[in-house]
């Protein structure tokens, strides 16, 4: 069995403004966000020892949904087809929000034994643009990685 080029993927559907009300989000697609916060709130992380740090305050409001805990595939556009699926039936309400200034995109995380991002299909890339989505890929190269990643 050849060994798989790419080996983990995820994908992020962000909505992001200076004003972002994140609830206002969450009831115009009446979908639930994997994170959100508004402009200035802190920004608390617990490290792996279990001790509390703060941050610097959050820059600007957001709300995102990811595929992460959805789909199982180290196929990118996979995970791209999950969040279009979510997203596409509140083709009104996007247009809205983003009317009103606010930015949004697919952040998308790989990682894999090559330097070569992965392929969108031009389908999928056709219905991210038709919602007023980028599709923006952070790539990994694991390749010289003993561990593959």
């Amino acid at each position: 069995m050849p060994k798989r080029i790419y080996t983990r993927a995820y994908a992020t559907a962000r909505f992001w403004a200076d004003d972002l009300d994140p609830m206002a989000i969450t009831q115009a697609l009446l979908l639930p966000p994997d994170t959100q916060h508004r402009r200035g709130e802190p920004r608390l992380i617990r490290t792996k020892s279990g001790k509390v740090e703060q941050r610097s305050p959050c820059r600007t409001g957001s709300w995102t949904m990811s595929s992460e805990r959805w789909v199982d595939s180290p196929r990118l556009h996979i995970h791209l087809i999950w969040l279009l699926e979510q997203l596409e039936p509140k083709r009104t309400a996007i247009s809205e929000i983003l009317a009103d200034g606010v930015m949004a995109d697919f952040f998308c995380y790989s990682c894999g034994s090559t330097s070569t991002l992965p392929a969108i299909p031009n389908a999928v890339r056709r219905r991210s643009d038709a919602l007023g989505f980028k599709i923006d890929i952070d790539h990994y190269d694991t390749s010289d990685d003993p561990n593959g990643g």
